[in-house]
């Protein structure tokens, strides 16, 4: 082969990436590599078959590349592919590794003058850095020298990583707009490589929902997903969906919710298999519905194996508490903690549950401690969904301390903020804190909100706070209610018109082909329909239905 021909070759391969054809790319990149080694032919083979899920031979071939790129004098490029492998690394847990690649790229550019590849370095320092203000320096290092290049990719790249941090410090506003013009740019032709391009746009979707943006990451999630189809990106497309369902939880729409979370799991199979890193979030969030759900076994296996990783301690302290073991869960909120820093949103999503781990395990004063943590957090942040963590968090301690028109007071507050982020769960929480708080000075109106707040976690199928507002109810002197046995009265419509075929004894797929569903949401609505009515399995469901007199509505 000449080495006019083998350029060809290469330039084609590259176009392939940029096509995000990633068999064509692998294709020609191997056909490149029989004529002979070659650095670039290798970096291409690498990048198409990290997105075809193979991802150990990719590391390997990526590897392979930074030798040649440094025994080529080509620093700048041996520096980038580096700090990639460097990253995959990490992705894998292998720290020291990871650690190792990184100081292996900067040695590469050791008498270097400024140069992109020192950008690249200073991006994946911010990305490794526990301390958002670290994040921040190394990021704007990162931006400063990418347009000062002319390298558009790394110059994006770490525009979107600066939003990240600024929005994860707190500043909301700022942090979102630095995002959207990262993305400004990238629509607009600035980036030209898609694994850059995808991790941008998992920082602005882990931003939105982080910060509790719900429309902005709805609006996002179409366009992420979108590219992650069109391009292959599987990885981005796990990611996206993960973030998606946070959505979907947050908003009432568990159902959809958990579709996402197991698409994201067969979706990102391949690679969370040789990267368990990128599976972390999706089981942790798929646990903590199922604690919701009050499916604590189905949670703990979820959990298994992953109890030490950053992204599971939250979800693991809350199946401690679910479990009534509040001091471990505590313990785990405070590690969690300590690595934090100055990560306002990380904070206050572990700080939300520990004052309730503190609260059942009767540290009063430790709850109250941490209450103000977040009241101070809510204070120094533009964040709403602080703010309402921090009311509802003030209105359990006051409680507890038996003060309650505070307790009241602070309830309202919780339950304003999250229904103005249109948040059904929580919301409902405040409501049943609120009729906790008013038992005595208002018993009427804690009545109504209990009911109502039973209403919710009913419809949404949240067991074990279903539980605890009828327990509140009784105290009220509710008449009838139990925390298990349901009517068919309190079904959805949707659930409703599915027991009535249930009791005409069709299967799940005969349910999913009448209704226009998946056979997968089928199966949803009839393990929520044997929860709600208390009994153990379809045949029970479909007696009951008989005995009500519910079936003739199917006909």
């Amino acid at each position: 082969m000449t080495a006019a021909h083998r350029g060809e070759e290469l330039l084609e391969g590259r176009r392939a990436l940029e096509r995000a054809e990633w068999a064509a790319a692998r294709a020609t990149f191997e056909s490149a590599l029989a004529a002979g080694d070659c650095a670039d032919a290798h970096d291409g083979l690498g990048q198409a078959l990290w997105m075809l899920g193979e991802v150990d031979e990719a590391i390997a071939r990526r590897g392979h590349a930074f030798d040649g790129l440094v025994a080529e004098g080509r620093c700048d490029d041996a520096a980038r592919v580096a700090v990639w492998v460097a990253h995959q690394h990490l992705l894998g847990g292998r720290a020291s590794a990871s650690r190792g690649w990184l100081a292996r790229a900067e040695r590469a550019l050791d008498g270097v003058g400024s140069c992109a590849g020192h950008g690249w370095v200073a991006a994946e320092r911010a990305r490794q850095e526990g301390d958002v203000r670290e994040q921040v320096v190394h990021a704007r290092r990162a931006m400063e020298i990418g347009r000062r290049v002319g390298d558009g990719d790394l110059e994006v790249f770490a525009l979107s990583i600066l939003g990240r941090a600024v929005v994860l410090a707190g500043r909301r506003e700022d942090g979102l707009t630095l995002l959207e013009e990262a993305m400004a740019a990238a629509a607009s032709g600035a980036m030209r490589t898609v694994h850059t391009l995808a991790e941008a746009y998992c920082n602005l979707l882990f931003a939105c929902t982080g910060a509790g943006e719900w429309e902005r990451a709805n609006e996002w999630y179409e366009v992420v997903a979108e590219f992650a189809v069109s391009h292959g990106t599987l990885p981005l497309l796990a990611a996206c969906r993960t973030d998606h369902a946070n959505v979907l939880l947050a908003t009432g729409r568990w159902v959809a919710a958990e579709d996402e979370l197991e698409s994201a799991m067969r979706t990102g199979v391949a690679h969370a298999r040789q990267l368990p890193e990128l599976g972390v979030p999706t089981q942790a969030t798929m646990a903590e519905l199922r604690v919701r759900q009050g499916r604590l076994l189905d949670a703990a296996r979820l959990l298994s194996g992953r109890e030490e990783h950053p992204e599971s301690l939250r979800a693991l302290a809350l199946l401690r508490i679910a479990e009534g073991r509040p001091q471990v869960a505590a313990g785990l909120l405070s590690r969690g903690l300590r690595s934090a820093g100055e990560q306002a949103v990380r904070a206050s999503q572990l700080l939300a549950p520990l004052v309730d781990a503190l609260l059942q395990a009767g540290d009063l004063a430790g709850a109250g401690a941490a209450a103000a943590e977040l009241e101070e957090l809510a204070a120094t942040t533009s964040i709403r969904l602080i703010g309402a963590r921090a009311a509802l968090a003030r209105a359990r301690v006051a409680r507890a301390l038996g003060r309650g028109d505070e307790a009241a007071d602070a309830a309202g507050r919780a339950l304003s903020g999250f229904s103005a982020l249109a948040m059904p769960f929580e919301s409902a929480e405040a409501r049943l804190e609120l009729a906790r708080s008013s038992a005595v000075a208002a018993p009427d109106l804690a009545l109504e909100e209990a009911r109502s707040a039973f209403e919710t976690f009913r419809d949404l199928g949240a067991a074990r706070a279903m539980d605890a507002a009828a327990g509140v109810l009784r105290d009220l002197g509710a008449p009838g209610t139990t925390p298990r046995a349901r009517v068919a009265g309190e079904l959805t419509r949707r659930e409703q018109e599915v027991l009535d075929l249930l009791a005409l004894g069709m299967t799940n797929a005969q349910v999913a082909e009448r209704l226009v569903i998946s056979e997968k949401t089928a199966g949803h609505h009839v393990s929520r329909i044997l929860m709600k009515l208390g009994v153990r399995n379809r045949a029970e469901a479909a007696a009951y239905a008989a005995r009500a007199g519910v079936a003739g509505a199917a006909g």
